[in-house]
């Protein structure tokens, strides 16, 4: 796979639940952290989604995404970060509300994802700290940041 090419899973025009605000959902394809309870896992294998070059997608989003918010899930997106930065960097640069959920950590989040993204849901799913008073997240050990004017700031997810 080449740089200008992401694995993709799958696509869903109308959520509530992925993210701040109603967007549509982006699913990148493989995983290699293999959580317990995942909620995605049959998307876990790298080489069983569908290659797609990047302007073939951003097409196909542009025609499919209304509000131009969107999410990026997957799978682990940042398992494909270079083709992942290139594709959130041209949705950007077309005005684009974006989010990344990744499973991993705030600390291992590639710095350079910042500028181009305005949400970042950290943390794998652990199901012992599943928590139905907090939003956008399954478990409590997850976390989800806002980019503001340069500056990284945690959202208060309870639900009130």
């Amino acid at each position: 796979m080449q740089m200008n090419e992401i694995e993709c899973a799958g696509f869903i025009e109308e959520s509530c639940d992925d993210g701040p605000g109603f967007r549509s959902v982006l699913f990148l394809q493989g995983c290699s952290k293999n959580c317990k309870d995942c909620h995605n896992s049959a998307i876990k294998n790298h080489g069983e989604g569908t290659v797609v070059e990047l302007g073939t997608l951003i097409d196909y989003i542009d025609r499919n995404c209304g509000n131009k918010k969107i999410t990026i899930s997957g799978g682990e997106p940042f398992e494909q970060k270079e083709s992942l930065l290139a594709l959130v960097r041209m949705l950007k640069g077309m005005d684009y509300n974006i989010c990344i959920y990744t499973g991993w950590d705030y600390e291992n989040v590639p710095k350079e994802i910042w500028k181009y993204v305005d949400y970042v849901k950290t943390g794998g799913f652990v199901s012992s700290l599943h928590d139905e008073n907090i939003q956008y997240v399954g478990s409590s050990n997850q976390h989800m940041y806002k980019y503001v004017n340069g500056r990284i700031e945690e959202l208060d997810l309870t639900i009130e």
